[in-house]
């Protein structure tokens, strides 16, 4: 299988290249969950994520 992305153009090379290898590691090492937010959401929507994702795996009984 081939997953294509794109990133912002505003996105340096590096950057880019960190998210390939985070992607590839996740994808090598386990089932990988990928949530995407806007650059300028705030910090207590990220949490309230954070802890829905959590609980999503823990009741799928994806958590180890």
């Amino acid at each position: 299988m081939k997953i294509v992305l794109t990133t912002p153009d505003e996105w340096s090379p590096e950057l880019a290249l960190a998210l390939r290898s985070l992607l590839q590691q996740a994808i090598d090492h386990g089932c990988p969950i990928v949530v995407s937010v806007r650059a300028d959401a705030p910090a207590d929507e990220i949490s309230g994520l954070q802890a829905r994702i959590r609980a999503l795996v823990r009741e799928s009984g994806l958590a180890a």
